[in-house]
């Protein structure tokens, strides 16, 4: 296979963010073949090398990648039944939303809450994705990767690939080892639409006798209304969408959150009891009560409806967004000692 390498390739575009500058080399891998031999190429010649896949969770150095990044492209699928189940397998290339918006249209259970996350297939699993109470660890038959050691294909479980909030195998312990090429998901034929939700029951009025498009058509509203939305057609920023993970602490950690808030810890909804004395707290909450929604400084700021997402608002430089960042998490540390863990991958 004829691999097609670019020189000096500029990464903003291909990013979400809209910022960063360009790669020192740069091949779009259109199929598993290609994978493995781009990064072959990079090892033959002692080459650092980046997986990019749809740039929706990357913050790109304005100096750029002094390496080769090989762009994820194949978009191979294939569905399979056992009767009660619906197999879904997908190149990692595939724009995760069309995969979503094609499972509502054949009214398949399980991934209509996720509509409008932007990216592709092959981060998902990587990031654990979830969204307004779904989740892809319920849904990963198995994964599919290349091991960059010696280029073998391996396949992982449910099971292996060790799910937990927002972590996998693939982003913990054996980051930066497998190339993502493929994802099975199982889906469900019967099933009832998820709204457990606030945000859902609200814009339900928990009504919960919906259809799935309803449900996709409802998280798409919200999440733009968020500014969290990178579809054509809605309203946007130039951001990564979640830029924080939403913090657990202990039990006693909370009532002293909910101490320095001064608010009644029943009467609101920025926390998830978890079930071993842990508590998941909203770190939106968390900044908005910091900052408040919309907050800004020079060109970068919070997203006017939801404090999770920093904007570049007006061609904002990599050090200005970082800069912009560690005051957040300084200044939420300090008076709430909760240390904010950054959900974005950053690339220089």
């Amino acid at each position: 296979m004829k691999l097609n390498v670019l020189k000096d390739y500029p990464l903003s575009g291909l990013t979400t963010f809209k910022i960063g500058g360009a790669a020192r080399f740069y091949i779009k891998a259109e199929s598993p073949g290609g994978v493995c031999e781009s990064v072959e190429l990079a090892k033959r010649h002692g080459i650092p090398f980046y997986v990019l896949g749809g740039g929706s969770n990357l913050l790109v150095s304005d100096r750029g990648y002094d390496g080769l990044v090989v762009h994820i492209a194949n978009t191979e699928s294939d569905t399979a039944t056992d009767g009660e189940n619906v197999y879904k397998t997908c190149g990692a290339g595939v724009v995760w939303d069309s995969f979503v918006s094609e499972c509502v249209g054949e009214n398949l259970f399980g991934v209509e809450c996720l509509s409008g996350i932007p990216g592709t297939v092959g981060a998902s699993p990587v990031q654990n994705i979830g969204a307004y109470g779904q989740s892809v660890e319920s849904l990963i038959h198995e994964v599919v990767a290349v091991d960059t050691a010696d280029g073998n294909t391996v396949r992982f479980s449910n099971a292996q690939c060790n799910f937990s909030y927002r972590k996998s195998l693939f982003n913990s312990e054996a980051f930066g080892k497998y190339i993502i090429i493929s994802v099975k998901f199982a889906l469900k034929r019967v099933g009832k639409p998820s709204v457990r939700y606030h945000d859902l029951e609200k814009y339900f009025l928990k009504d919960t006798d919906v259809t799935l498009q309803e449900i996709r058509t409802a998280v798409l509203k919200i999440r733009e209304h968020k500014g969290m939305l990178q579809m054509d057609g809605y309203r946007g920023f130039k951001c990564a969408g979640s830029f924080f993970k939403n913090p657990v602490v202990s039990g006693g950690h909370f009532d002293e959150i909910a101490g320095v808030l001064n608010v009644a810890a029943p009467n609101r909804n920025w926390y998830w009891p978890q079930s071993d004395a842990e508590v998941k707290v909203s770190a939106a909450f968390l900044i908005d009560n910091c900052f408040g929604k919309g907050f800004r400084k020079g060109r970068v700021g919070l997203a006017p409806n939801h404090t999770l997402a920093i904007v570049n608002y007006d061609d904002a430089t990599f050090s200005e967004v970082i800069d912009f960042a560690k005051l957040i998490e300084d200044t939420v540390y300090e008076r709430f000692k909760v240390t904010l863990d950054r959900e974005i991958q950053i690339l220089q």
